[in-house]
C-alpha cells in the first residue's frame, strides 16, 4: 500500500468540514478519541472524489440467503458495493462471500467475530485481522486491503496494526443508526439528507432480521442515480 497521503478526509486537512461532513460515524467515538482518528493518515471517513459517487458499504455478512438478495439488487441498478465480511461468517459460508468477488464487488475485513474491536488487546486484534484475511483470501481469492473494526470504533494503535497489514481503516461518514431498519422510509431519509459526493454510507447486513436492508436499497439507489451519484467500491472512489 501506498505510503503517500490519500484524499480520505481527515480533520488535518478539512478542518471543521470534514468533522461535519463525518459526525455521524464520529459521534460514536470518545471525543478525544474521534479528534486523534480524523488526523490519521489511513483512516478513511468520506473520500473527496474527482467524479461524483459514493461508497454504499455492508457490515456482518456474508449470509446464505439475504447476501443474495442484495447483491440482485446491485446488479439490478449496475452499482458496485464493498462488504466488510466476518471472518466466522465468511468459514460457515464461503460460497456467499465467493458470491460477493464474482459480482465485481469489493470485500473487506470485519473482523472474525461481530464484537467491538476496541475492546481487544492489541496483539489480539493483529491475530483477528489475520485470521479473517486468510479465511476471505480461502473463500474468495482475494486478500482485502480494507478493515472496518467490529462496531466501528477503533484505537490508533490498532489503525496502525491494521497498517501494517496493507489495510486502510474505512469508518464511514453516514451510518443507519438502525441496522435492522425497522423503518425503511425513516433510514432512506436518513442517509439521504446526509449523502454527498464521497461519502461512505455504512449498512448492514448478516443476519436474517436485517432483511429490510433489500426494501432500504430499492429506495437509495434511484434516487441515488437521480442525483447523479454512481455507487462505487470504496477503493475505486479513493482512486478517483
Amino acid at each position: 500500500m501506498s505510503g503517500r497521503p490519500h484524499r480520505a478526509l481527515t480533520a488535518a486537512g478539512y478542518g471543521a468540514t470534514a468533522l461535519a461532513a463525518a459526525g455521524v460515524v464520529l459521534a460514536k467515538q470518545p471525543p478525544a478519541l474521534a479528534r486523534l482518528l480524523s488526523r490519521q493518515q489511513h483512516v478513511v471517513f468520506q473520500v473527496r472524489a474527482r467524479s461524483p459517487g459514493v461508497a454504499l458499504t455492508f457490515d456482518d455478512g456474508p449470509h446464505p440467503t439475504l447476501t443474495p438478495r442484495i447483491l440482485e439488487v446491485l446488479a439490478r441498478h449496475d452499482a458496485r458495493a464493498t462488504f466488510f465480511l466476518l471472518g466466522s461468517r465468511v468459514e460457515d459460508h464461503p460460497a456467499a462471500a465467493r458470491a460477493v468477488v464474482d459480482a465485481g464487488h469489493e470485500v473487506g475485513n470485519h473482523g472474525w467475530a461481530d464484537e467491538p474491536a476496541v475492546l481487544q488487546p492489541t496483539e489480539a486484534y493483529r491475530r483477528d485481522l489475520e485470521r479473517t484475511s486468510a479465511a476471505v483470501a480461502a473463500a474468495t481469492g482475494v486478500r482485502p486491503t480494507l478493515t472496518r473494526p467490529g462496531s466501528g470504533v477503533v484505537r490508533p494503535a490498532q489503525v496502525r496494526v491494521a497498517t501494517s497489514l496493507g489495510m486502510r481503516t474505512v469508518l464511514g461518514s453516514v451510518a443507519v443508526p438502525d441496522a435492522e431498519v425497522r423503518d425503511v422510509g425513516v433510514a432512506a431519509r436518513f442517509v439521504l439528507d446526509r449523502v454527498q459526493p464521497g461519502s461512505v454510507v455504512v449498512l448492514h447486513e448478516g443476519v436474517g432480521a436485517r432483511h429490510r436492508v433489500v426494501d432500504l436499497l430499492e429506495l437509495l439507489l434511484p434516487e441515488l442515480e437521480r442525483r447523479g451519484h454512481r455507487s462505487r467500491t470504496v477503493s475505486d472512489l479513493l482512486g478517483g
